[in-house]
């Protein structure tokens, strides 16, 4: 199949999707005190997260439906990476990844460290899911209390 674009989101992004993502970035802007900016699909990134009318870092939010012992990494899309770091490399301005697993919530830089490798979903049917993938150890996150992932 291919992937179809409604209303510049990827057709996978659910109104059940976004309700998750707002409610792991209001709990990390909660905690940090800053105020978050959803960024067009075109950035390639969730937030822009602000403190005084200034772009203090970059976010981007994935949620996961296990619990973070799991696996040993968390893995993510290399042109994610990608965006990710050149974003950074543009602006000086830290990008990191924030991830809600169903029992706690972390986040890591995306300028650390990572293994490459071929991976990504099988479940979809779909060849745009597949691909070069970097993989960041979960023993380098930084843990941010408890889950706010809202249950359907």
């Amino acid at each position: 199949s291919t992937r179809s674009f409604i209303l510049n989101r990827p057709m996978y992004e659910t109104s059940a999707d976004l309700k998750r993502e707002a409610a792991v970035i209001d709990e990390f802007c909660d905690i940090h005190k800053l105020e978050k900016q959803k960024l067009p699909f075109t950035q390639k990134i969730d937030f822009a997260l602000v403190k005084k009318k200034k772009i203090v870092v970059f976010v981007e939010v994935k949620c996961r439906v296990f619990n973070i012992s799991k696996y040993k990494t968390m893995f993510i899309s290399l042109d994610k990476v990608q965006s990710a770091r050149d974003l950074t490399a543009l602006t000086g301005t830290k990008t990191l990844l924030l991830v809600c697993w169903s029992d706690v919530m972390g986040y890591i830089d995306f300028a650390e460290p990572f293994d490459v490798q071929l991976g990504g979903r099988t479940d979809r049917n779909d060849v745009q899911d597949f691909g070069v993938v970097a993989h960041y150890p979960i023993n380098k996150f930084k843990l941010l209390g408890t889950s706010p992932i809202i249950r359907e």
